[in-house]
């Protein structure tokens, strides 16, 4: 006993049978036929019986008993191309009905004269299961589902995530830093260009009080050459005032005893 492929009437592969080691081709195999009642011994058969019997359906063919092996693995569902079966057997009994024939003429000559005889040559088989789904059919049954992630998968985004949100972070806070950095490097700049503005600052003020008491100096000095000036004014005035009796006296001896009488 050996398995051969049983199919349906479409060629496609439905489940292996078993069969007698010899088998070979293509049987057919029918739906199953209920069996009708024996008719009874003593009832005479009429004429309609008869016509009843002559109109019973034959049987339905369901499929097929194939006893070309099929190779399972190779296809996601094998077919059995029954008309390449069909086209192979015409050209099997073609080439026999051939052959036949050469060695009949071959046969009817003489045998001085016949020669080697003829070789018969079967036909090559044709590939005969084919894969039985249609691309569309395959490529949905390929189609990987969609699966909801497992919770070590939501674990490990999350994980990502998370690890993402720190490297940001991390650059925020590198930036923050640096910004931190750069203002302290203008605050120490900023003051000591506030203290070389400060140390100006004092010196400029040094030399306003410097030049502002410089100028009391000056003004006291001032006050002082006033002062004398002032004091020259009245010696002048009583220089003038003492030139001018002088004068009189003068004009006095030079008149003689008039100005006696006048006084």
């Amino acid at each position: 006993m050996k398995a051969v492929p049983k199919i349906n009437t479409d060629g496609l592969y439905i489940e292996d049978t078993l069969v007698d080691d010899a088998f070979s081709g293509v049987v057919p195999f029918y739906a199953n036929v209920e069996p009708q009642p024996p008719a009874e011994p003593d009832v005479d058969r009429d004429e309609d019986t008869e016509e009843q019997l002559e109109e019973m359906p034959e049987p339905e063919i369901i499929g097929y008993i194939v006893g070309v092996p099929v190779t399972l693995g190779l296809f996601w569902r094998p077919r059995f191309d029954l008309d390449a079966w069909e086209t192979y057997q015409d050209e099997l009994q073609a080439t026999e009905s051939e052959y036949r024939d050469t060695y009949n003429e071959w046969q009817a000559q003489p045998e001085d004269e016949r020669g080697e005889p003829p070789i018969y040559g079967a036909p090559a088989q044709p590939t005969l299961w084919i894969e039985g789904l249609t691309p569309e059919e395959i490529e949905e049954i390929t189609r990987q589902p969609e699966q909801e992630p497992t919770e070590l998968e939501l674990l490990a985004e999350k994980v990502a995530e998370i690890k993402e949100q720190t490297a940001q972070q991390q650059a925020d806070i590198s930036v923050v830093e640096s910004g931190v950095e750069h203002a302290r490097k203008s605050t120490e700049e900023l003051r000591q260009v506030s203290s070389a503005l400060g140390s100006e600052q004092v010196k400029q003020d040094l030399s306003t009080l410097d030049l502002k008491q410089q100028n009391n100096v000056i003004g006291a000095e001032l006050v002082k050459k006033d002062i004398s000036i002032l004091d020259l004014y009245m010696q002048n005035q009583v220089l003038g005032q003492m030139l001018a009796a002088l004068e009189l006296k003068l004009l006095a001896n030079g008149t003689g005893g008039e100005l006696n009488v006048q006084q």
